[in-house]
């Protein structure tokens, strides 16, 4: 981008250009601390999402699994009042409880597994785009190119941001911080069209700034973010949340497998 401070005024569509530019650079500024922040705010819910996960989903998966028994048993029951046979029983709560079952089945199998990232193949065309992005941004936001301390902090926040979003693929950040550049002294074009091209170009980063806000805006008001604040809010006054969760689910686990030992038990009696 050419400095517009460098551009000589004369008139009216000079001031113009002038003004379109600094414009420009400005939002494209925004556009790239908007980018920081969502990087920034994905980062602490994935961190929060996997410790809540390592120390509370288990607890709601063990207690749906219990309280599902409990649930089968309690048909049981009823279908045995009824003078239903037992063939006839167990297929009536086989198709009742099916898919509350294959719910619970699914979610225990990926809790207890791994998460094994698969790399994407992208198309040739989408995978030289990805390169050439990379590279342009790599060049365009090397700290060593920074003018102050400021500018190299803002690099070094920047550079590992366009490393991550190459190596995942994700097209739509690098081409998110690509937009800016701009070139008013090109020959070919009148000076019309070059206002008109940084009209373009302007409405282009500032539909990027909008996105961006919603997206963070929609992110601080997911249940995960919200739950984290929570957290966070009560480890300030001394109290951890997470830890409390666990042992109020800890009580109504206990409490479920209680009630469905009874149920087990009755319908033992009743064979």
């Amino acid at each position: 981008m050419k400095p517009a401070a460098l551009i000589h005024v004369n008139t009216a569509n000079e001031k113009e250009t002038v003004r379109l530019l600094e414009a420009i650079e400005a939002k494209q500024r925004q556009v790239e601390e908007l980018t920081i922040a969502i990087e920034t705010l994905k980062s602490a819910v994935d961190v929060f999402e996997r410790r809540y996960n390592a120390h509370i989903s288990r607890y709601y998966l063990k207690l749906d699994k219990v309280e599902l028994e409990t649930k089968e048993y309690r048909l049981r029951l009823q279908l045995r009042s009824e003078g239903v046979n037992e063939e006839e029983i167990e297929a009536r709560v086989e198709s009742c409880f099916r898919a509350s079952r294959a719910r619970v089945d699914a979610y225990e199998e990926v809790n207890e597994s791994e998460p094994t990232p698969q790399e994407e193949k992208l198309p040739d065309t989408k995978a030289k785009h990805l390169q050439n992005l990379y590279r342009k941004l790599a060049k365009r936001y090397h700290p060593d190119k920074a003018i102050d301390a400021k500018e190299e902090e803002r690099r070094e926040q920047l550079m590992p941001l366009i490393n991550r979003a190459y190596n995942e693929h994700d097209l739509e950040t690098l081409e998110r911080l690509s937009l800016g550049e701009t070139e008013p002294d090109v020959p070919e074009k009148t000076a019309t069209e070059k206002r008109r091209a940084l009209h373009t170009e302007l409405r282009r980063l500032n539909r990027a700034a909008s996105q961006l806000r919603f997206e963070i805006n929609r992110l601080k008001t997911g249940r995960t973010y919200q739950l984290k604040q929570q957290v966070e809010n009560a480890k300030k006054v001394g109290t951890d949340l997470l830890t409390t969760l666990a042992k109020d689910l800890e009580r109504k686990i206990k409490a479920s497998q209680g009630q469905l030992a009874r149920l087990m038990n009755m319908w033992q009696r009743s064979n």
